[in-house]
């Protein structure tokens, strides 16, 4: 097994053969294992990026781990526990000098529908992985994130976050819980508040709708692969010169 200090020396190996004048750039991804997560971070490999992905367990660890040791570096972290920053940062310090991506992916559903069906238990798992852990995913990554000349923060919404279109019905009531919403939408509000504060600072806050992505958590209507999600994001990741919107992955401004 390769341990972090020989991975960190592959990684300053490959900034010395591209003539020092450049380097790989880092992306940093929550509930990589699985669905999206998994998609983004096969998407962003195959595009050059070193890749910190963060998952649950340890059969994931080891599973990405024998992918591809020298450009994807594992880590077993559960966001919703308070531990997250300083795990996840003491990690990024063993490992990487500069963050140009993060993407807080990792997210679940409830099952109580309506508002008789809503258990507490329920919203506050779904506000731990959903609001607390991407809070906490941030201050880990920032300061390395402030070392990158380009640097983007992406939050994994959903249509079903945007009080207008909840408002207004023109999202279905019936497919999706109240836990689900009410997480989403302060997810959107972390998003424009932190967008706010780094202004100044030329990282890029965005709250990203997927689409209806085909998952274990997907809608009903579910069309879009995975793998075409993914593209997406990460196309909208480099080419995006916003801050403190919310966006479909195709680049359409959805309403707050």
């Amino acid at each position: 097994m390769v341990n972090r200090q020989q991975r960190l020396k592959v990684i300053e190996g490959n900034q010395q053969e591209t003539g020092g004048n450049s380097r790989q750039p880092v992306a940093v991804v929550t509930g990589a294992g699985k669905g999206i997560g998994r998609a983004l971070l096969e998407e962003l490999h195959a595009r050059g990026y070193l890749v910190v992905a963060v998952v649950r367990s340890l059969a994931d660890v080891r599973e990405l781990f024998s992918l591809a040791p020298q450009h994807i570096l594992p880590i077993r972290c559960d966001v919703t526990e308070p531990s997250t920053e300083v795990v996840l940062k003491e990690f990024l310090e063993s490992q990487v000098g500069t963050i140009d991506l993060l993407i807080n992916n990792a997210g679940f559903g409830a099952t109580g529908y309506g508002i008789t069906g809503l258990d507490f238990k329920e919203l506050d798992n779904v506000l731990a992985v959903s609001c607390y852990g991407p809070i906490r995913c941030v201050r880990a990554c920032l300061p390395f994130m402030k070392a990158s000349s380009r640097a983007t923060i992406i939050n994994m919404s959903s249509r079903f976050a945007s009080l207008e279109w909840v408002a207004s019905g023109a999202v279905p009531h019936e497919q999706a819980t109240y836990p689900y919403r009410i997480a989403k939408a302060a997810m959107n509000m972390f998003t424009s508040c932190l967008s706010i504060e780094l202004k100044g600072s030329g990282i890029r806050v965005l709250s990203v709708d997927p689409g209806k992505v085909k998952t274990r958590f997907g809608p009903r209507d579910a069309d879009v692969e995975p793998a075409d999600a993914a593209k997406a994001i990460v196309d909208l990741a480099e080419k995006n010169v916003d801050t403190g919107i919310f966006v479909h992955a195709s680049g359409e401004k959805l309403p707050w």
